[in-house]
């Protein structure tokens, strides 16, 4: 791109300078053949000076060897006969013309310069007086001066060039940082938004759309990662609790058991779906739920899971409670909660519906305790913190999604809340 932006300027400027320097030339050529027949002219005018009337060889042959003598010339009589000197013997087109009272010049072959002779007394051509230069000093002079323009032509180019190469290398530049983006984009990495525009309106306009589709290109990636990993952690209680329910079902010939496998199986299901419209920013709408429900049915799911340590978990709901958002989005963060508590936690397990003013929360609390306070936020951050991994990181984004929070309000006991905004009025629960 560099050398062909470098080629068409200066290949520009070639012909500009050829279709300018040409005429030039010539104009520069004529103004020196005009220059010489002024000067030739003049010398006529001063030989005119010094010939006497009526014309005689004699008198002309006397002006023409004295030491100040004019340079060679010729003198004719009114009939166009050579009287003295070493021109045509018959007058020439420049004679004619001069005999005729017009002065005239030829630059032909060689300057020639004719202007007629009158009688001081009586006004009356009597002659014709012709002067004649060679061209080889003219064009000894025009050789020279398109020599100088030659060599003004050449610095021009050379000087075009290089500005051709600074523009070349400033309007690559951009498209070649393009390119390495595009290069960049294409192995996953990220395209940072042009701080400095590049001053071509189309390049600026591609690099911000390149920029835009790597945000949305890095953001579905991480989307995507994220729902990978949020499915593997979210998966693993509810499959080791289908495990559970059906091998006790092989063993015991329970049916009840493999109905509960079943509810597990489609509680599984829509753990997926949930997960999968949270990761593409489709969660349904949120409409009223029971925060006591709520808390009671992740009790009743969670109990046997509880037992089998030997801890407990009980509920504590004395009123209704309802709250803006949706079970499914409440399921899957009680059930980190609760994991979270099982796993990191110590002693019973209590989970308790609560109204607030403006809403209602769920509180689970356990008898383990946590990090310093200081460090209490970063057990929400992916990876970080004794209670660490991706349950606590997902819980709070979706809580954030359902325009509720989910905070660590105490650190002994540990408690963890989740709270909810009251439901609109047109949403009944």
């Amino acid at each position: 791109m560099r050398r062909r932006i470098t080629e068409a300027i200066v290949g520009v400027s070639a012909l500009i300078l050829l279709v300018l320097g040409i005429p030039l030339a010539l104009a520069v050529h004529q103004s020196i053949l005009d220059s010489e027949v002024v000067e030739v002219q003049a010398t006529a005018a001063r030989t005119l000076t010094e010939i006497d009337v009526p014309l005689d060889p004699k008198k002309l042959a006397a002006v023409s060897s004295e030491p100040d003598a004019p340079p060679p010339f010729s003198v004719y009589d009114v009939t166009g006969t050579l009287r003295f000197g070493d021109g045509p013997p018959e007058a020439d087109a420049a004679v004619r013309r001069a005999l005729a009272g017009n002065p005239a010049s030829t630059t032909d072959t060689e300057i020639v310069v004719a202007t007629p002779i009158t009688d001081d007394r009586s006004e009356r051509i009597v002659g014709a007086l012709r002067l004649t230069e060679s061209l080889a000093d003219a064009n000894h002079r025009s050789r020279i001066a398109w020599l100088e323009m030659a060599a003004t032509a050449l610095a021009a180019l050379a000087l075009g060039w290089l500005i051709a190469k600074r523009l070349a290398r400033r309007l690559s530049q951009p498209v070649t940082d393009l390119a390495d983006a595009a290069i960049r984009l294409g192995d996953g990495g990220a395209i940072a938004r042009p701080t400095v525009p590049s001053g071509v309106i189309e390049i600026d306009t591609l690099a911000s759309a390149l920029a835009d589709s790597s945000e949305r290109i890095n953001d579905a990636l991480a989307r995507e990662r994220r729902f990978s990993a949020d499915v593997s952690h979210q998966l693993r209680t509810p499959l080791t609790g289908m495990r559970l329910r059906l091998e006790t079902a092989r063993t015991e010939h329970d049916p009840h058991a493999i109905e509960l496998a079943l509810d597990d199986l489609q509680r599984l299901e829509q753990t997926v779906d949930h997960l999968l419209a949270f990761a593409r920013d489709a969660i349904p709408a949120a409409s009223a739920v029971r925060l006591d429900n709520a808390a009671r049915e992740a009790v009743e799911r969670w109990r046997p899971r509880v037992a089998a340590p030997g801890r407990t978990i009980t509920i504590v709901a004395s009123e209704p409670v309802t709250a803006r958002g949706s079970g499914g989005s409440i399921e899957q963060i009680l059930d980190v909660l609760v994991d979270n508590a099982l796993h990191h936690g110590q002693g019973a397990i209590t989970v308790t519906a609560r109204r607030l003013a403006g809403g209602g929360a769920i509180d689970v609390t356990d008898d383990g305790t946590v990090l310093p306070v200081d460090d209490r936020e970063r057990i929400f951050q992916r990876g970080h913190g004794d209670r660490h991994g991706i349950g606590l990181a997902l819980a709070r984004s979706i809580a954030e999604a359902e325009g509720g929070r989910l905070i660590l309000t105490r650190a002994e006991p540990t408690t963890f809340s989740l709270i909810l905004l009251e439901p609109d009025e047109n949403h009944d629960p």
